[in-house]
């Protein structure tokens, strides 16, 4: 315990992971974050760990090796959370200087997402919703390309001017929705408020135990994806959907980006890229330099130049 009084005030892990997710910006990432840093605590908790200044790369490393179980994605993405606490920790001078580099990362394999959603399935799961709520929701999801926890967090107040204010990883946004789409949400919203008395911060999507959950959302889907005769899609690539149909019409990536709530441009291209690569090589195979070069010279517009004869001189070998 000498060597933390040295580092700082003793502080106990329970009450330093809660400060760390409450800095977290939406409530579903403190929850993911809490899950996460609860999990090491139940691995420390048998050694009678509980203060950060009894934190120690031995622990650590048997922290990493029991996560083997995970998919390498889940087990990355937790490391990754446990590296950015212990950061926290050494900044405030809670914990030992470089435990960080006890996580150990390691690469993860070639990501390749299923395809996206095409159109006409879209089209199908919308008309297979099997009331005006669901074909609301799944309208939504493929209409703004929200995050499913944003739209779930979003309340009866959220639509204003025919824009849906969304709440998430880097922000407010606002996403303007087509004028079909704005009609009948705002009448939803409007009948709510009359006929039903609720108040505008009622939630958007509600169960009976309040706000519609996440898991409730997937069983929705899950419902209408087997009424519609798709592939079974989760939520978010509901979400996969709208971005790969922007992109294909021609939207900026810089709207794109917008739209999904990314903090760069670069982001959208390094999560969506390959969900419209056929499209990419089939926009490539349209290129005018392929065309030309396939074609005569003079069918293409490039002007012929025929050799020049050299001149013939009076007196030379010719004239004999």
């Amino acid at each position: 315990m000498a060597q933390g009084k040295e580092m700082g005030e003793d502080r106990s892990l329970l009450f330093a992971m809660e400060l760390f997710c409450s800095a977290a910006n939406q409530e579903s990432s403190k929850q993911e974050y809490r899950g996460v840093l609860r999990s090491l605590g139940r691995h420390l908790e048998p050694a009678g760990i509980s203060r950060c200044s009894e934190l120690s790369w031995p622990q650590l490393f048997s922290y990493q090796a029991s996560l083997s179980y995970l998919a390498p994605s889940t087990r990355h993405h937790r490391l990754l959370l446990i590296r950015q606490f212990l950061r926290f920790l050494e900044g405030c001078g809670w914990a030992e200087p470089g435990l960080e580099r006890a996580i150990r990362l390691q690469p993860l394999p070639p990501h390749h997402p299923r395809p996206a959603l095409a159109l006409p399935d879209q089209l199908r799961l919308i008309r297979a919703a099997p009331n005006s709520r669901m074909r609301l929701l799944v309208l939504l999801l493929l209409a703004t390309g929200a995050r499913p926890g944003e739209l779930l967090a979003c309340d009866l107040v959220s639509l204003q001017d025919g824009q849906l204010q969304l709440r998430g990883k880097t922000g407010e946004r606002w996403v303007p929705l087509p004028p079909t789409l704005r009609e009948a949400l705002a009448g939803e919203i409007q009948s709510r408020l009359e006929r039903l008395g609720e108040g505008p911060q009622s939630p958007l999507f509600r169960s009976r135990q309040g706000r519609l959950s996440r898991r409730r959302l997937r069983e929705l889907l899950d419902d209408c994806c087997q009424r519609a005769g798709v592939p079974r899609v989760s939520p978010h690539q509901l979400r996969h959907a709208a971005c790969a149909r922007w992109l294909r019409a021609g939207v900026p990536l810089l709207l794109v980006s917008q739209a999904l709530g990314h903090a760069r441009p670069s982001t959208t291209l390094d999560h969506y890229a390959s969900l419209i690569s056929q499209d990419l090589e089939q926009g490539l195979s349209l290129d005018p330099l392929e065309a030309a070069l396939s074609q005569p010279p003079a069918a293409a517009g490039i002007p012929v130049r025929l050799p020049q004869q050299p001149a013939l001189r009076l007196g030379s070998p010719a004239d004999e």
